[in-house]
């Protein structure tokens, strides 16, 4: 997948951008608060309709104006030339427009050009609670899987609706019912995580090996709430804890509280490892997140790197450009080039005030 063009409007701080892409290789330089993450994050959207920001989908659109336009021109791997429009409103509404058709249901395009961020704000995925690592894991398996996300749409579903009777006392006959319709789609979505963790963990450990010159060996862990074998395994705890669930008023127990944990060496890297350990996790989770959409999807997903390589020191940061994967079209962001040398091996732009100068 390569990204040939992006036109913004409106967006952020960005008043106007009209870019276009040659290279592999893609460097946006300037100082902080220019706009180079806007861009990055302009990107992202392309890809999962979500910003990777803390902020979220707050203040998308520029002060002032009513909507912002994103314009993005790809090629795929069969040189097959798409166009997709997305376009966010002031009021939180947003219309998509795929080669020159409306986008009517949003999943069926989540994975269409997918995209992996790098991001400053990873950290979180390793030092925050179980829901940074839900979110991050469901996203990349609804990029990945129709059949995960339309699962996880189903189970939440239910779940409001089910917290909903509990907290107005809602009898046995009507919590049946609404079980009906939960207890398989909480199987399905814990059943698929189970599936995917194992295989996300193997590229996790071959990335981590590289960045860390193989001292080290990390994993992922797939903590669940309830381990679960079949479908009744979820009835029979839901009965259980009917009493329980109805005193506190929400469902205590499910998918929705499962969790991962980063291993180093088989310890527990949240309280066991440094920070540049933990750095170098995220990046290996980042690229096993590559991994694993280039499988499944079996394209090849554009790296946003938003003001990472700064960050490292310079063992991790000369292995962790040996794994960028050469046939991944790279957009990278910082406050200076990582080195001399590289100005003139990027196809760069200077940003200031959200203007972009090609340099």
């Amino acid at each position: 997948m390569q990204l040939l063009a992006i036109n913004l409007e409106n967006f952020r701080n960005i008043e106007k951008a009209n870019l276009s892409f040659q290279a592999q290789h893609v460097f946006f330089v300037g100082e902080n608060g220019q706009g180079k993450t806007n861009l990055l994050e302009g990107i992202g959207l392309s890809s999962s309709l979500r910003s990777f920001r803390k902020s979220g989908m707050d203040g998308l659109v520029c002060a002032g104006k009513k909507q912002s336009r994103l314009f993005f021109k790809f090629k795929d791997e069969q040189e097959e030339i798409h166009e997709s429009l997305l376009q966010f409103h002031d009021k939180g509404d947003k219309q998509l427009e795929v080669d020159g058709k409306k986008v009517r249901r949003f999943s069926d395009y989540l994975g269409e050009f997918p995209s992996v961020v790098f991001s400053s704000r990873d950290f979180r995925l390793v030092r925050d609670g179980p829901a940074e690592r839900r979110k991050w894991l469901d996203l990349l398996l609804s990029s990945s899987s129709p059949e995960y996300f339309e699962a996880l749409r189903k189970f939440h579903r239910s779940l409001r609706d089910r917290n909903a009777l509990l907290k107005h006392g809602g009898a046995d006959p009507e919590l049946d019912a609404f079980e009906q319709s939960l207890i398989p789609s909480a199987f399905r979505v814990y059943q698929l995580r189970f599936e995917a963790l194992p295989i996300i963990s193997n590229f996790l450990s071959s990335y981590y090996q590289s960045l860390s010159g193989g001292l080290e060996q990390a994993k992922l862990r797939f903590r669940p709430d309830l381990e679960l074998l079949c479908e009744e395994d979820f009835s029979k705890r839901l009965i259980q804890e009917r009493t329980r669930d109805r005193q506190f008023g929400t469902t205590r127990r499910g998918p929705h509280r499962d969790d991962f944990e980063f291993l180093l060496d088989q310890r527990d890297a949240k309280t066991f490892s440094s920070e540049g350990q933990q750095r170098g996790l995220v990046l290996g989770l980042r690229f096993a997140e590559f991994e694993y959409l280039k499988n499944v999807r079996n394209r090849i997903p554009l790296l946003l790197i938003d003001d990472v390589l700064g960050e490292l020191d310079q063992s991790r940061k000369a292995n962790f450009k040996k794994l960028l994967p050469p046939d991944a079209q790279v957009f990278a962001s910082g406050t200076t080039f990582p080195t001399e040398i590289e100005r003139n091996q990027w196809e760069s732009f200077h940003v200031s005030s959200g203007v972009f100068c090609k340099i």
